[in-house]
């Protein structure tokens, strides 16, 4: 008879595998906390820190919540043979917005010239940090780490909740102050609302499809480690 998870229980001693995983993702917050301290540092020195901006970009705020997801991952990794179903939907979901961090950075982001008179940093890699590297990480840790309980239902409805609260936010304080932090945001551009509505529909599609990107993985994990199941 297939085991479930009442046989095999959360807790108990992991595997080296996990062990070594838990360890990479405390390894990734060090690294992410190292990449925003010295974009803050950079930019203090130079008077160009201004935080009510730096901490409204979407790569920023999900950096901040990286580290705490790759801090709670790894503790829970080092702690019980796999992750619960919570634990999993939470990375599930931060696997979905770093890959679109990434994409949307290199893609629509890193060869626009800079505002005029805007600072530009002579040190960019941290931005290769967040953007390049970290992205890969959580794809990668998603696809070799088979150490999970299948996916809650809710998984793509609480997914979606971050970045369309995002979004609204900053709309509404785009449209009092007159800063939006991605120029593909800003209804006064070329392109008008209906680019800004396009580009939003755009990405929310890209993450549904991620998030189902990451659903599947996880059953084809379920299927190569039946153990991992969970009897419905």
């Amino acid at each position: 008879m297939r085991a479930t998870y009442q046989e095999s229980p959360l807790t108990g001693s992991p595997s080296m595998y996990r062990v070594i995983l838990a360890l990479l993702n405390f390894l990734a917050a060090i690294a992410i906390v190292a990449a925003l301290a010295v974009q803050i540092t950079d930019q203090a020195l130079n008077d160009a820190f201004m935080p009510e901006r730096y901490f409204s970009y979407f790569t920023i705020q999900t950096s901040l919540a990286n580290i705490f997801v790759l801090v709670l991952s790894g503790f829970v990794g080092l702690q019980s043979v796999r992750d619960s179903g919570s634990m999993a939907a939470l990375r599930a979901n931060f696997v979905a917005y770093a890959i679109i961090t990434g994409a949307v950075y290199n893609v629509l982001l890193r060869d626009l010239p800079s505002a005029p008179g805007a600072y530009v940093s002579p040190t960019q890699w941290p931005n290769e940090i967040t953007h390049v590297w970290i992205p890969l990480y959580f794809a990668l840790d998603w696809i070799l780490n088979p150490h999970r309980h299948k996916l809650p239902g809710w998984t793509m409805i609480a997914g979606i909740a971050f970045p369309l609260a995002w979004f609204a936010f900053t709309l509404t304080r785009g449209h009092l102050t007159g800063w939006y932090p991605y120029a593909f945001l800003n209804p006064g551009g070329p392109a008008g609302w209906g680019g800004v509505w396009i580009y939003a529909a755009g990405i929310g599609l890209i993450i549904i499809a991620l998030v189902s990107a990451t659903a599947l993985i996880n059953l084809i994990h379920h299927k190569l480690h039946p153990a991992n199941q969970l009897d419905s």
